[in-house]
């Protein structure tokens, strides 16, 4: 074992034993509650579907009558914190519109996380929203630089790298010194799972998996608050978890603690304008376009060129036969058909399974790897009966959908009117986060999510 091998660890540590709100440097405090709104805004926008329904059921099945600690979104339900950051998790995630990082989805797990420590220890705002910066960046910065070996074998990012995002925000609150946060991490390397069969099988267990890599995180620190002993070398070891879930440990942690506390990775969070893959972003924004100009006349074809990792990702071209919603948000032809067919795509739409002008439209789909494409810069070519064209293309990459406040608040206004929640109630959520860094706890924040929730599940 090397210094090196022990080091990334205790590095870590050390940044989320120290993270403070009033140290972060203003952009960082506004992209994190930037995070923390549209998080709450999507979770708020997911009450109907079935997941958070079925967590809660499974999870009551196991909770005694006197349990207490955090509030359950879903059904505000009173439960204790690892159950609420678990339910929280799976409500934020089940119409997978999270906030978005080459290496995965975290804020569906870093935001119930803080939220059920926070509101469990009544924390202050500022110490969650600190929480939250260090969740984050502690996650972004293990997965950057090792996600597409990862992704490669088969294994899912958010639920991976996710873990570490709950067990740094939960340290954080905990109030663990330096060695403690650090011990937390290490536990959380064996903590980590989640595959990616589920988009070829086309079942809808993604949400779960965000829920138990939250609550997995939160039991990490729980146990290093214990005093349980875990080998700092388990991040980059011989037998750690880069090599375990890759395959060059050395690598994967060059960049890992690189100005770490002087540059975010969270900076680079994006957001989904859609409830569909990241990768789908400009091709539907594109084809909404597109529709646009065409002016009423119907393509007799769509080209969508796109770079080749994300053209041949699991589940892009998949074209039917469609009976889930987990097939039809990854799928690049039904994604593209829904947008020229009704211009828009919506949690609704991508349930229409059977429609036909839907499906007739897929079958004029075909995706092209394209080497000459950069990531997250779709070129679409429609050919008309007369054989002319359209083209649209991603000039902004994925800069296009950089997640800022301004944006935050006007996705927070579309989801909960979606949901049917009344503009009071959206705007007391949006005054809550606005103010989480001078609150001296999170009760306002929480009411005020739970109240929009309440009024989304009974309309």
């Amino acid at each position: 074992m090397t210094a090196a091998h022990d080091g990334i660890l205790a590095e870590l540590g050390h940044f989320v034993a120290a993270a403070a709100c009033e140290r972060l440097p203003e952009p960082i405090v506004h992209k994190a509650k930037a995070c923390l709104l549209y998080g709450l805004a999507v979770g708020i926008a997911s009450v109907r579907a079935p997941q958070p329904r079925q967590a809660a059921r499974a999870l009551d099945g196991e909770l005694s009558s006197g349990s207490e600690g955090a509030t359950r979104l879903f059904d505000q339900r009173q439960v204790d914190f690892h159950s609420a950051a678990f339910g929280n998790a799976v409500l934020l995630h089940s119409r997978v519109q999270d906030d978005s990082h080459p290496c995965g989805h975290f804020g569906v797990v870093a935001i119930p996380a803080a939220l059920s420590c926070a509101e469990r220890f009544d924390a202050a705002g500022g110490e969650m929203l600190a929480a939250l910066v260090a969740g984050y960046e502690v996650a972004l910065r293990i997965g950057r630089d090792h996600a597409a070996d990862l992704t490669a074998r088969g294994f899912r990012t958010t639920p991976v790298y996710g873990v570490f995002a709950a067990a740094a925000c939960a340290a954080r609150i905990f109030k663990l010194g330096p060695d403690a946060c650090a011990r937390a991490l290490a536990l959380a390397t064996s903590a980590a799972g989640g595959l990616r069969e589920w988009i070829d099988a086309g079942t809808e267990e993604l949400p779960f998996q965000a829920g138990l890599a939250a609550r997995n995180g939160l039991l990490c620190a729980s146990l290093a608050d214990a005093g349980a002993i875990a080998a700092l070398s388990s991040l980059t070891g011989g037998a750690g978890f880069f090599r375990a879930f890759g395959s060059d440990s050395d690598r994967y942690g060059r960049r890992v603690c690189e100005k770490l506390g002087d540059e975010f990775e969270l900076e680079t969070i994006t957001y989904k304008p859609y409830p569909i893959s990241q990768f789908l972003r400009g091709v539907v924004r594109g084809t909404i376009d597109l529709r646009a100009r065409a002016a009423g006349r119907e393509p007799r074809a769509i080209a969508i060129h796109m770079h080749p990792f994300e053209a041949d990702f699991i589940g892009n071209r998949y074209a039917g036969p469609f009976s889930s919603f987990s097939q039809a948000l990854t799928s690049a032809p039904f994604c593209t058909a829904l947008a020229w067919t009704s211009g828009n795509v919506t949690f609704a739409g991508l349930h229409e399974f059977t429609n036909e002008a839907i499906l007739a439209m897929v079958r004029r789909i075909t995706i092209v790897s394209d080497s000459s494409r950069a990531r997250y810069s779709p070129r679409l070519i429609v050919t008309f009966d007369d054989m002319k064209t359209l083209e649209w293309q991603e000039t902004e990459g994925a800069n296009a959908y950089r997640l800022a406040w301004d944006v935050a608040v006007e996705m927070n206004a579309k989801l909960c009117a979606e949901a049917g929640v009344a503009a009071g109630k959206s705007e007391a959520l949006l005054s809550a986060v606005a103010e989480i860094d001078r609150a001296t706890n999170v009760r306002s924040l929480v009411a005020a999510a739970a109240d929009c929730a309440a009024e989304a599940r009974r309309d």
